[in-house]
């Protein structure tokens, strides 16, 4: 049975897209929560697919309590989908600590269009909301489920970015130009041409979400190392959800290099579709068939040979894999039946095997 260590405060579910990750966090945020711990699953993926997969019609910001298949003393599921502009909205309120300075940068246009609409601004949201949520006293666990690939990337390097952003040569520049001195003094001849170009509003408009935000820097700043030792700690934990095949081996051998690169450590692989439970565990013992499909015997075994030489692969494909990386892995079954619901998760991430590695 797959289980996070009593100490692990944050799982990340990571990988590429189409592989199973939202099924995947569902389903391991409830089995935690039918083990007695207190658990939020979090999406940062727009779509509903985390919805689906509890069998319920919507997630909002604000958690949602999803009921357990089984009354489980002190296990409790709660579930939310990161909404970028509240998110963002309440970030502004924390770091600025003044409400008429918050209600400056909230009103500036540009920061309506960022925060609404820009995917770097989701990705800060969601590791600010993943930060205050694992603060919160109310759960044991949170469960990220982050989105595809290259998005769960930017939602690791998003409050790093944010820093080096507001240290960047154009920010700076902007900011001389709004506390020149000398304001009578004729613009140079670059701001001359932005205003031409863009009009005297936006740049204004542009100038003044800057100043606000390089106020805000040290707060950001502080706000990123936190997170940054947060992913780092030992309670924090990632894993690599991906399918067995040739391809999705590659592409979760390319996510381990980004997340490795980061110095962020990988606690298991786990790969779904690995096996087929109905094949049993010796795919290739004989099998005995009713009379009636005597004339299609031989074609069931052809057929049951091809699956057990293709499970046989995708076994090979992780135990390679896992002896690359140094870490644990877990296989997990083809689904026989839709899994849109908490009871049918359950059974679904019981049947999980472990890989065990050959000597």
């Amino acid at each position: 049975m797959i289980r996070l260590s009593e100490d692990c405060k944050l799982a990340f579910c990571v990988g590429v897209g189409g592989v199973g990750k939202t099924t995947f966090s569902a389903a391991l945020a409830l089995r935690e929560a039918l083990c007695g711990r207190s658990v939020l699953v979090l999406t940062a993926d727009p779509a509903r697919r985390l919805a689906d997969a509890l069998g319920i019609d919507a997630l909002r910001n604000a958690p949602s309590r999803i009921a357990l298949p089984t009354a489980t003393p002190g296990g409790q599921l709660h579930a939310a989908m990161l909404e970028t502009k509240a998110s963002a909205d309440e970030i502004i309120r924390r770091a600025a600590n003044d409400e008429n300075r918050a209600q400056r940068v909230l009103d500036n246009r540009i920061y309506q269009a960022f925060s609404n609409t820009l995917a770097r601004s989701h990705a800060y949201a969601a590791m600010e909301r993943v930060y205050e949520a694992v603060l919160d006293p109310r759960y044991d666990l949170v469960v990220l489920d982050t989105p595809p690939a290259q998005s769960s990337i930017e939602i690791l390097d998003a409050p790093a970015r944010l820093v080096r952003f507001l240290d960047q040569r154009v920010v700076r520049w902007f900011l001389r130009a709004a506390n020149d001195p000398q304001p009578l003094q004729r613009p140079p001849l670059s701001q001359r041409l932005l205003r031409a170009i863009a009009g005297d509003s936006l740049v204004s408009a542009l100038t003044e979400f800057l100043t606000e935000m390089a106020f805000l820097r040290e707060g950001f700043a502080a706000r990123a190392r936190v997170v940054r030792d947060l992913m780092r700690s030992t309670s924090t934990k990632f894993i690599l959800v991906s399918t067995a095949d040739a391809v999705g081996m590659e592409a979760a051998r390319s996510v381990a290099a980004e997340l490795t690169g980061r110095d962020f450590e990988i606690a298991a692989l786990v790969c779904n579709r690995s096996f087929i439970p109905e094949l049993g565990a010796n795919g290739r013992g004989v099998t005995t068939y009713p009379a009636r499909l005597a004339t299609l015997a031989p074609k069931l075994e052809r057929m049951r040979t091809l699956l057990a030489d293709e499970e046989e692969r995708k076994r090979g494909n992780m135990v390679a894999l896992l002896r690359e990386l140094g870490i644990a892995g877990w296989a997990l079954p083809e689904a026989s039946r839709s899994l849109a619901h908490t009871s049918a998760l359950t059974a679904w991430i019981e049947q999980a095997r472990p890989v065990d590695l050959p000597p």
